[in-house]
């Protein structure tokens, strides 16, 4: 998720979610036991991930207003 030319597309979307949702499970659950060094460095795939799931519903977006 940090790599540079780390590349995916719309067939992973479902997957993305998915690890966005266990992600954000993580960081509460994290939060909840005081583990905040868990949680911080959660915060960053949490970030990563919704930039990437917000690209490629751009992309989408753009691709469907253009048909």
């Amino acid at each position: 998720m940090t790599c540079p030319v780390f590349i995916t597309g719309p067939e992973f979307l479902p997957e993305l979610r998915e690890q966005r949702h266990r992600t954000l499970t993580l960081i509460e659950v994290s939060n909840g036991k005081g583990q905040t060094r868990v949680a911080e460095m959660n915060q960053q795939v949490l970030a990563n991930l919704d930039r990437m799931i917000g690209e490629i519903e751009k992309d989408e977006a753009e691709e469907a207003d253009a048909s």
